[in-house]
């Protein structure tokens, strides 16, 4: 039964085949390609920057926090021998 359905899909795409138009090679549309791809990498180039920068922020938040709380859990326990 599968073999069935993928030898029908595939027939269907082969007859199909030529009836699909071939690419135009429209210099416009490539420029306009190229400058959208640009404009990605260097949109993705300043969000990767941003996430890492908001990442080295929370870790730096989460060492000063550990600090206080090491601070505040060495005054308790030499206040109560712990």
């Amino acid at each position: 039964m599968k073999n069935t359905i993928i030898a029908g899909l595939l027939a269907a795409t082969f007859a199909a085949g030529p009836l699909a138009s071939p690419a135009l090679a429209d210099g416009k549309a490539s420029t306009r390609n190229i400058i959208g791809g640009a404009a990605a990498a260097v949109a993705a180039g300043v969000i990767i920057t941003n996430v890492n920068h908001k990442h080295r922020i929370r870790r730096e938040e989460d060492a000063a926090r550990a600090r206080r709380q090491a601070a505040i859990r060495a005054r308790y326990c030499r206040t109560h021998a712990c």
